[in-house]
């Protein structure tokens, strides 16, 4: 079974919708399609509690997301001290892949995303079990073109039902933190929730530096390892500027726009 990360609007030509995507995906070989940004809805609501319940209590400084496996080696390997501040949520891949197998546990799940990182984070010991393989966009891009599918020619009978568009804008950098302020402002409306972003290595080793000399206090910190967040990873196909338009359309247009409060509301659908 595939699980799809946001990031793919827009990764497999102009003219592809989820249709065309999904049908293409089941020509390959898979038989079902989740979104991986259903995980990230789980994450969102997870945090949004996280940071209300721990950090504006002050028993936390701050909160550090965990959704970048590059972002989260980053702290824990040059700022150990900090590591009780990263979020202990499962990144969206991990949660999605879990709440498949819940469903089917005899599935293999294939994580299909814009990040080389997540062959890392696939191959820990902790994650293994959950995640068989780890596909990116430009790898699938190949699969599609060495089995001569035209992704213009296969339509399926839906589109995708799993997330909402909070989960999805974790696609773009700015977006995690976003998700989970959105979250916050509707289920703890008059909580104030201070936001502070990273994109690329060098400003997320800036951030953390900040952090840890206590100029980040009562913050949610989101970081990301690729300028301009996850649909710049190095396993994509279309120029950034292109693919956050992409992607803002598809927040834009998602049904839902937030999860609901409670986690085990969330289910796939």
């Amino acid at each position: 079974m595939a699980e799809v990360a946001p990031a793919f609007v827009g990764q497999f030509g102009p003219n592809i919708n989820v249709r065309n995507f999904k049908a293409a995906l089941e020509e390959l070989g898979f038989s079902e399609t989740y979104e991986v940004a259903l995980g990230a809805d789980i994450g969102a609501i997870a945090e949004a509690h996280h940071y209300v319940n721990k950090v504006t209590t002050g028993e936390l400084p701050f909160l550090l997301t965990s959704c970048c496996p590059s972002w989260a080696m980053l702290a824990k390997k040059f700022f150990p001290d900090l590591i009780d501040q990263i979020s202990q949520e499962l990144t969206p891949m991990v949660a999605t892949a879990r709440t498949i197998k819940q469903e089917h546990p005899n599935a293999k799940v294939v994580f299909i995303g814009p990040c080389a990182a997540k062959k890392l984070e696939a191959s820990r010991r902790t994650v293994r079990s959950d995640v068989d393989f780890v596909v990116t966009f430009e790898e699938l891009q190949a699969m599609f073109d060495a089995k001569g599918i035209d992704l213009t020619a296969y339509e399926a009978e839906s589109s995708f039902h799993d997330a909402t568009g909070a989960g999805r804008g974790y696609a773009c950098a700015g977006g995690v933190a976003k998700a989970i302020e959105e979250c916050i402002n509707e289920y703890y409306p008059g909580t104030q929730v201070n936001i502070e972003h990273a994109e690329g290595l060098a400003e997320c080793k800036k951030i953390l530096t900040l952090a840890k000399a206590g100029r980040m206090n009562g913050c949610l910190i989101e970081g990301m390892g690729c300028p301009g967040g996850c649909v710049a990873g190095a396993g994509t196909n279309i120029p950034i500027p292109i693919a956050k338009k992409d992607v803002a359309a598809y927040v834009k247009n998602s049904s839902r726009a937030l999860p609901p409060k409670e986690l085990e509301e969330i289910e796939l659908k």
